[in-house]
């Protein structure tokens, strides 16, 4: 009797999850789907606005349709909606942060719990009782072999070349 080679089928896509869908959010996205890294590919995205989150979806759509899997029952609206849009994702993926500073600890925390990869925008907290949260949670993060990473307002900036 001959046993067939089998050999499992590995998956080395980056899902991503973009919590805060405005400009800056989507341009997050966007600088991740153009990375020469990869493949990326974006799984679900979460913002308070409605409206804000399907101009979004429409914008990323019409440039990156192969790198979007984003139907409806992915798409988050509310306050609660950062914790569903992590929950889509497993442990190494990515969630992208570009909501109002003030919220940015709860989630970045939630994300460390569920040991997931984090690029959010700056500043990352408007006090320093949250600057003290968002340290914590860094900490955790490296404890986890997690990698952050946050962004700069100028990074693109051609004076700064």
């Amino acid at each position: 009797m001959t046993i067939p080679t089998v050999h499992a089928a590995e998956d080395n896509t980056i899902r991503l999850a973009l919590i805060g869908c405005g400009g800056r959010g989507s341009g997050a996205v966007a600088n991740a789907m153009n990375s020469a890294n990869g493949p990326v590919k974006l799984v679900a995205m979460a913002d308070v606005v409605e409206d804000r989150l399907a101009r979004a979806h429409k914008a990323l759509g019409s440039r990156f349709a192969d790198r979007m899997d984003v139907p409806k029952e992915r798409q988050f609206i509310g306050f609660d909606a950062y914790k569903k849009a992590i929950d889509c994702l497993k442990p190494g993926d990515v969630a992208i942060f570009a909501t109002p500073p003030a919220f940015r600890w709860v989630h970045f925390t939630y994300a460390i719990e569920k040991g997931l990869n984090v690029f959010m925008e700056k500043p990352v907290a408007t006090d320093a009782p949250g600057i003290r949260k968002v340290l914590a949670a860094a900490d955790e993060a490296d404890r986890k072999g997690l990698k952050v990473a946050v962004g700069l307002n100028r990074r693109h900036s051609p004076v700064y070349e």
